[in-house]
């Protein structure tokens, strides 16, 4: 190998170390990996390390993110939720296949991630009516939405940059269609259904958390998973105390004590009323404070003002209910506007008049510095105050509000919305427009017809993953045009070998399963697609198959919960451990790997 093939290889390892690592924001690393390229002259023409800027998968990805938007804020989605509801019966069986048929249906033609945050309310309500936890029913969930990839070019990332890849490599002779990917996508999807329903499920029960959602009333199951009565206090503030005729801001009990403060009783004359707490609010001589925050930090704010401070008990708690104050479990959406800030950066309480008592993420409650802790996708949040501030939580697309009331949502769009996703998809389909052009058209239409505001569509773009295809697409073009490619399929496909399709296959599937759980699918579609076409030459197999090998595997992420977007949602409501997507997720794995490589290789 020459010096620009050492470049290329050099480029993917740190790459792909950085990838894992996120010792620098994603995008970052895949906007450098054209600069260094282009720079080094691994890349010719240095134009060239700039393809993936046009690319149409970038384009078509684009579009369907709005696309996808649409879908959800019409509420298309959210009358597939009431389906759930209406048909899903008390049988777990039932119920479990009833969600994993109908969110794989809808992950096909929309977001995996979006689709589970439509549904995910839904299979909560379905929990609480059939007596079942929910930890017997998210896993299901996730894991249908990630099948539901294998359906359609459309229905995930990776599968569009094999689909524009194979087109350019091939020269336009070879094409994934449309609707290509189901031929082996719907049985797939039904053996992992089935795997499922009459094994996964019943796995997941063995194994579950102390802290999962009981049945009961959704407060009286946060209660158990959080605990809030062991930490609520309430302390009355003493005329002449130094808190009097503070605000909550100036006070700054959370900076200082790690104390949250989430409702006030104040008499006025023979009445209490409770106020909600707003940061520029006075405090008065002779306010009652409900504070939240770990025992050891209430003593010290005690201690601190000499101000007695006692839990508040049981009765005191009904009272704040039966006056319209409870608590709700909110969870960080795909795409949020919230990822990677803190509490305090957003102006989490000013913004939504509620307060935070606690995070909880991969099965571990954060109470300490809550405020100053960055969000992660799939926290929960345990939010205390007014219900009726609820309302502002279902309306921001940053969240997902688990015990929201969906037959609220407005589904007048809906029948435009399917006519629009259908302007999408038919063109390519008979061969009358490019995806790109056809999906970019009806992401403008939805829109300006109003299925999704256009604040709506700026936010569902995840220019995140655009920017890991422009920046990673110049790297496989590296690869195939220095021979690395070539290299690799050489050395997993030795000639002399003669192997046979089981074998080229399988790796091809296991390598890009690996790829994607160690980085994401968009990165291992871009790497991986030079090297199915050039396993496809070495070894005499149909390239179709050796792309679609890549594809199906890229989908392939069910053992880690950080290996897919849809586990890392589904594991703060179920309660989940790395150990249960391990014991669960290994026997889907097998599979949906041995039915696609068998499909495949016949």
């Amino acid at each position: 190998m020459d010096i620009h093939a050492w470049i290329a290889v050099a480029t993917l390892v740190v790459a792909m170390v950085l990838f894992i690592s996120k010792l620098i924001p994603l995008e970052a690393t895949a906007l450098s990996i054209p600069v260094v390229l282009a720079v080094t002259g691994t890349v010719n023409p240095a134009e060239a390390a700039l393809r993936g800027f046009g690319n149409s998968a970038v384009i078509s990805l684009g579009a369907i993110f709005v696309l996808s938007a649409g879908l959800k804020e019409s509420g298309v989605a959210t009358l597939m939720g009431r389906m759930l509801e209406r048909f899903g019966g008390k049988k777990e069986w039932r119920l479990v296949l009833l969600i994993m048929v109908t969110t794989c249906v809808l992950s096909a033609i929309m977001s995996n991630a979006a689709t589970v945050a439509v549904f995910l309310p839904a299979v909560l309500v379905l929990s609480r009516r059939a007596d079942i936890s929910p930890s017997r029913l998210m896993m299901p969930l996730g894991y249908a939405a990630i099948l539901g990839g294998t359906l359609t070019l459309i229905s995930t990332t990776s599968n569009l940059i094999l689909g524009s890849e194979l087109d350019r490599l091939s020269g336009g002779d070879k094409a994934l269609g449309m609707f290509e990917f189901a031929v082996l996508g719907v049985p797939i999807s039904v053996a992992g259904i089935a795997y499922m329903v009459l094994i996964g499920a019943r796995l997941i029960g063995k194994n579950r958390l102390d802290n999962t959602p009981r049945v009961g009333s959704f407060q009286e199951r946060l209660k158990k998973r959080y605990n809030p009565e062991k930490k609520l206090f309430k302390l009355t503030i003493p005329s002449g105390s130094d808190l009097a005729d503070a605000t909550i801001e100036k006070a700054s009990l959370g900076k200082r004590f790690q104390i949250e403060v989430v409702q006030i009783a104040r008499k006025k004359g023979f009445i209490k009323q409770f106020i909600d707490i707003q940061p520029d609010l006075k405090m008065n001589a002779g306010d009652v404070l409900f504070v939240d925050g770990r025992d050891e930090d209430a003593q010290k704010l005690a201690k601190v003002h000499s101000i007695p401070i006692e839990i508040a008990t049981e009765v005191e708690l009904e009272s704040l209910r039966g006056r319209g104050i409870n608590m709700a479990e909110v969870l960080i959406s795909p795409h949020s506007a919230f990822l990677d800030r803190t509490l305090i950066d957003i102006s989490f309480r000013s913004v939504f008049g509620l307060s935070v008592l606690a995070v909880l993420r991969s099965g571990k409650i954060i109470e300490k510095d809550v405020g100053a802790t960055p969000l992660k996708l799939g926290d929960a949040l345990l939010v205390y105050g007014p219900v009726r501030y609820f309302r502002k939580l279902e309306e921001n697309n940053d969240l997902v509000l688990l015990d929201r009331q969906q037959s609220e949502e407005d589904v007048r769009h809906a029948p435009i919305a399917l006519v629009l996703l259908a302007v999408a998809l038919l063109p390519p389909v008979l061969g009358l427009f490019p995806l790109a052009v056809s999906a970019l058209a009806s992401a403008l239409l939805m829109v300006a017809t109003g299925c999704v505001s256009l604040r709506g569509a700026q936010k569902a773009i995840d220019f995140r993953i655009l920017f890991l295809i422009i920046g990673t697409i110049p790297l496989g073009d590296a690869l195939f045009q220095t021979g690395v490619a070539g290299k690799m399929a050489a050395n997993l496909f030795p000639a002399e070998m003669s192997l046979g399709p089981f074998y080229v296959l399988g790796v091809l599937f296991v390598v890009s399963s690996l790829f994607s759980t160690a980085s994401n699918n968009a990165a291992a579609a871009v790497i991986l697609a030079p090297v199915a076409y050039a396993a496809a030459e070495y070894s005499g197999i149909d390239v179709s198959k050796t792309f679609l090998a890549v594809a199906y595997g890229a989908s392939c992420a069910f053992v880690l919960p950080f290996a897919h977007q849809c586990n890392l949602m589904t594991m703060g409501p179920g309660g989940y451990k790395t150990k249960d997507f391990i014991k669960v997720g290994v026997g889907l794995s097998l599979v949906m790997a041995t039915t696609a490589v068998v499909l495949l290789a016949l």
